[in-house]
């Protein structure tokens, strides 16, 4: 099956598909109503184009249904050497919903780390909020420039004012959800840098 369609820049969701591979954007509120507003778009790679991995729930959890110490977290608390505090935030608000869907915690790849850097900052830089950029092309074209294979790849992007109201954001949105909560990723990279309209630019790479 081959379908095609075209991302409008006033355009809700546009996505393209080939027997081979499956890329999807989502586009919300880019501009918001208030100071305090949020923007997130996602993107992700398949190589397969089979119906979702994703279980709506899971089979076979693989977290204890009753804890014996419910207060404690089951996220490895030992920070990533070479993360900035909020990064580390992000990625430990990340692990936690895949902790409690019954998914493995990601690990952390320094050279998706570099290059959501240079992502987000490319953003704030260049003035635009979208997957493709001017200046590294596509998040896949991106990954393998810096020597980054993969069998699956993901991108979600967003703008906010703070950590947590990037991730609430985030986990609201189907699609950017569905790319944290993949259980075909096996490592992220996450990349914020302060500036721009929105006032901290994230950038989420996930590989698998």
């Amino acid at each position: 099956m081959i379908t095609a369609s075209v991302l409008m820049p006033n355009g809700l969701k546009a996505e393209a598909a080939t027997g081979f591979h499956q890329n999807y954007y989502q586009y919300l509120n880019p501009y918001g109503t208030s100071a305090n507003y949020n923007s997130i778009y996602n993107w992700r790679y398949n190589p397969y184009p089979a119906t979702p991995t994703i279980p709506t729930t899971p089979t076979t959890p693989t977290t204890p249904t009753t804890p014996t110490t419910p207060g404690t977290s089951t996220t490895p608390a030992t920070p990533t050497s070479g993360l900035t505090t909020e990064e580390q935030q992000m990625v430990d608000l990340v692990n936690q919903e895949r902790v409690k869907a019954g998914l493995q915690p990601l690990n952390v790849d320094l050279r998706l780390v570099q290059a959501a850097r240079m992502k987000s900052q490319d953003m704030i830089d260049k003035n635009y909020f979208s997957h493709q950029s001017p200046t590294y092309g596509s998040p896949f074209d991106m990954m393998k420039s810096q020597g980054i294979t993969y069998r699956y790849a993901g991108e979600n992007i967003a703008g906010n004012r703070s950590v947590q109201g990037a991730h609430t954001a985030l986990m609201n949105s189907s699609g950017h959800r569905a790319n944290i909560l993949n259980p075909n990723f096996k490592n992220v990279g996450i990349g914020i840098i302060h500036g721009g309209p929105y006032g901290m630019m994230f950038t989420q790479l996930f590989t698998g």
